[in-house]
Parts: C-alpha cells; structure tokens; sequence
C-alpha cells in the first residue's frame, strides 16, 4: 500500500520488529521474516501471535536497522530472505562477528553510531545508548534506543529496544522532536519460577507492568508530552513441540489488561497492545488511524493461537541437551574443567563473587560456603565447588556427590555438561540453559545473589568472544545458504 505525502505510517511485525514507511522512505527494523526463530541458540521460538506473510505484497525497502545482535533482533534466516541491496546501520557497539558476518552475505554495513542520525529518504533515524552505569542493563551492551521520526515533523516512532527508559533518554529524545509520536513499551518480563524453587511465582506480572508503564509514561509526558500511542510489544513468541508446556509457565503478563488498565487512568489517551500487521498512520504529529492489517502481514484468527494462559504449575519435566549431544567426548570434560577455570578468574570483584564475601559462617553451618555446579553426561553427574581462595573450580570424585550437592552447598546449578561447555566455547548463548534446560538452587536467597547467568552472559557475549562467534554465525548462515531461501524484501 503506498501512502500519500505527508504521512509516517509504522506497522508492527511481531515481537520488537517495524516497518516505518513514508511516500519516500521505507525502513526496516529488527524484522523476524519467518514464523520460528531461536535457532541459533537452540530455542524453537515461534513468533506470537502467529502471523501470515504474504512476500509477494512486502514493500521494497529503503534500509535495515539493527538495534543489536541479540538473535531474536539479529535473525540470521531472515536476513538471508532480504535484497543485498539494501543498506543495513548495524549497532555501532554490536561485535566484530556480526559486522563481518553481514559482509560475508554480501550486504553493505553501515556503524549505527549513538548520538549520530542515519538519514533515509525523509526520515531521520537517531540511536542513543543505554545506562550501563546506573541501571541494569544486562546484558544489552549493544543494545541501541532509537527514535525514527519524519524529517519534516509528521510523526516519529521512539523505542527503547530492551534499555529501561531514564529521565536522559526523554530528554535526548525531546531536542529532536518536539513532541513524542508513537511510543513503544517493551515487556520482557518472564517467570522463571520452573528453573528454581527458590523464586516464586510471577502472579503479580500484570499489575507490576501497569506500574512500570505508568512510571514510564509520567516520565515522558512530563519532560516531554502526551504520546500519539503507546504501543507494548516484545514477549512476541510461544513454545511448541516438547516445549509447549513452557507457555503455560513464564508468560507472566497480560499486556492488553496493561493497556486497558492505562487507557482507564488516562481516558483521553491511546494504549495498544500491538499485534502483527497493525499500522498506526500518523499525519501533522497527530495519530489519524489504526489499520489492523497491511497486504504483507496480518494476524493469524485469534482461535488458531496457542494458549498463554498461566495454567501449569509444579515441577517442569526433564529436559534434553541443547546440543542434542548428552554424553561428552573423550578428552571433553577436561576442557570443561579449564573453561570453568576461566570462569572462576572472571569472578573475581564480580556480584556472584562479593555477594559470596559478604555471608557468615553462621548463616549456613551445615553448608560448604560456595556454590557448586553439577553437570550431567550420560548417567554420569560431575560436581564442580567453585573455590575462590584458589580462584577454581574443584572436582569432587567423592561417591554420591552429586546427589548429595543440593544438601551440601550453599547454591547450585545442574545441566548438561555439553550444553555448559558449548556455552563457555561461546557456540551457544547463555539462554540456551534458560526454559527449563537448567535448575538451580539457593539456601540463602535473600542473603546470597545466585546470579550466575549474569556471569555467564558476560563471559561469553559476542564481544569478549568475538571469534568463536564468527564461526556459530559462520555455521547458521551456511546452514541457511544451503536452503536457497527467497527474497522477501527487495531494496526500493
């Protein structure tokens, strides 16, 4: 569908992807082309709710913005499905394998640099960067809020990808438009409560969203105006297969009761929980209409998705290798055994590190003070006590230790040992032993911060192994080369 001068039309793909179009721009950001992703990391996401693409009508694209490399952002078989044409900005923060990967396929990569605008035809798209000093981040390093607006002030999309929003944000945001646009809310909220029996359900998500999203919402109207829209998205993807039985498990938020609950307090306002295909058509600054669907992109009947509810409670069922691999070579678990060497060095000064510095020995008396991580091959189970004073991990040949461990030690972590040491080679991410592929455990946690994904994101993110990650891409793209796939998006 072509729009007529003066209108900055967003449509919403699913998850946290966009097409921002004009009569003379069309620009792509962070787009999932096909129904599953996740591959790279083992996770067998399907998007939600599930769409219908038709390739045929997608417009021809002006240029690509990718946010960060995080693979639900930076899909690998949907980039493959887009027109080399087509100039991509790439996070000027994202690693040295995701740049290189790029042009290997034959695209023209452009640095996204933050504080620096990209202009494309009569838009004008701005990255910023996160607070990785004063907020938790995670493990967005890369990560790049942006705000796409219309150089001649028809509207603007502002979005803060998966950085909470600060009073910074607002106001950088505020110097290049004068009033906001559409305005996306990010929901990454999860319930993990299946992995460890320590954390409790997530029953309040819903209400703990609202909140968040009115903070959020006082702080840009205050420093800056009342939105067009505000738009929630992310969390846009369901389990299946062997999996399903998740998606009754860590969907912990409504987020058409969150937009519902805003639109009470705020009467004159508009909140939308966005789904696949939804275009906001903005003109003058001012949000004319809200086309449910597009000739590329609609949401599949509401009866065919699959079921989110919160319905399934008790302990998840075991879980299979993420490697598909649940025996470990020969000569492997040495290798495992100097990884986690490594990963003790890293720990050092850390949060898991000083948390473990700041306990009594009163506090636990009938407990080893440390944690320790059990790894399974075969019918085998290995205990590896971390062990600061000696800045290592120690193996315990002791019969029964793995048994004993979550009685022995203050924390714990058990999975499969292929899926540990693929991670520490940085051939999987860390979130391949997230949704069930783990379980942990912790006696003291409210004294002890258990955070050992933290660790683990920060040792083996694309920017501290930046080679290893050359060949994982390496390995997706020939994987999907081979396929031959078709070109969904051509370039203008």
């Amino acid at each position: 569908m072509a729009y007529a001068r003066g209108v900055f039309a967003t449509t919403f793909l699913g998850h946290q992807g966009w097409l921002v179009r004009t009569d003379r721009a069309c620009v792509l950001i962070d787009p999932l082309l096909r129904e599953e992703f996740g591959d790279l990391h083992a996770l067998e996401y399907r998007v939600f709710p599930p769409r219908v693409i038709t390739a045929e009508a997608f417009p021809p694209v002006d240029a690509l913005l990718l946010s960060h490399e995080h693979d639900d952002h930076f899909d690998i078989p949907s980039l493959a499905r887009l027109d080399r044409k087509i100039p991509i900005h790439l996070s000027a923060r994202s690693s040295s394998a995701a740049r290189d990967l790029l042009a290997t396929m034959g695209f023209t990569v452009h640095p996204w640099v933050p504080g620096v605008p990209a202009r494309i035809g009569d838009l004008e798209a701005l990255p910023f960067a996160g607070d990785h000093v004063t907020v938790n981040c995670g493990d967005e390093w890369d990560t790049l809020p942006y705000l796409v607006r219309s150089t001649e002030g028809h509207g603007s999309l502002f979005s803060m990808v998966d950085i909470p929003i600060t009073q910074q944000h607002v106001e950088w945001a505020a110097e290049k438009a004068a009033r906001p646009g559409l305005v996306t809310w990010t929901n990454n909220a999860l319930d993990w409560s299946h992995m460890a029996d320590y954390l409790r359900d997530r029953t309040e998500g819903t209400q703990q969203a609202f909140l968040g999203m009115g903070t959020g919402h006082k702080l840009i109207t205050t420093l800056w105006g009342t939105p067009a829209a505000m738009l929630t998205c992310a969390g846009g993807f369901a389990f299946h297969g062997d999996k399903a039985w998740l998606n009754e498990r860590v969907f912990c938020v409504d987020t058409e009761a969150v937009c519902a609950m805003m639109a009470k307090v705020y009467k004159k306002e508009k909140f939308v929980s966005a789904i696949p295909g939804q275009t906001f058509v903005m003109q003058a600054g001012k949000l004319k209409a809200i086309e449910p669907s597009t000739p590329f992109l609609t949401t599949a009947p509401r009866d065919t998705w699959p079921s989110r509810d919160r319905l399934s409670t008790g302990a998840a069922p075991d879980y299979a290798p993420a490697t598909g691999q649940r025996a470990l070579a020969a000569g492997e678990l040495g290798r495992l055994a100097a990884r986690l060497d490594e990963l003790a060095a890293s720990l050092v000064g850390g949060t898991l590190f000083k948390s473990l510095c700041s306990l009594l020995a009163s506090e636990l008396p009938d407990r080893a003070p440390t944690f320790a991580i059990v790894v399974r091959s075969g019918d085998d189970r290995h205990v590896f006590a971390y062990a600061p004073t000696r800045c290592a991990f120690e193996r315990s040949t002791a019969d029964g230790a793995a048994d004993r461990a979550a009685a022995s030690y203050l924390a714990g972590f058990t999975c499969w040992a292929s899926d540990l040491l693929a991670v520490l080679d940085g051939a999987l991410g860390p979130i391949a032993l997230t949704y069930g592929r783990a379980r942990l455990w912790n006696a003291l946690p409210k004294r002890f911060n258990f955070d050992l994904f933290g660790e683990l994101y920060r040792v083996s993110h694309p920017l501290r192994l930046p080679a290893a990650y050359a060949r994982t891409y390496d390995r997706a793209w020939r994987a999907v080369a081979a396929t031959v796939p078709s070109i969904q998006a051509a370039a203008r």
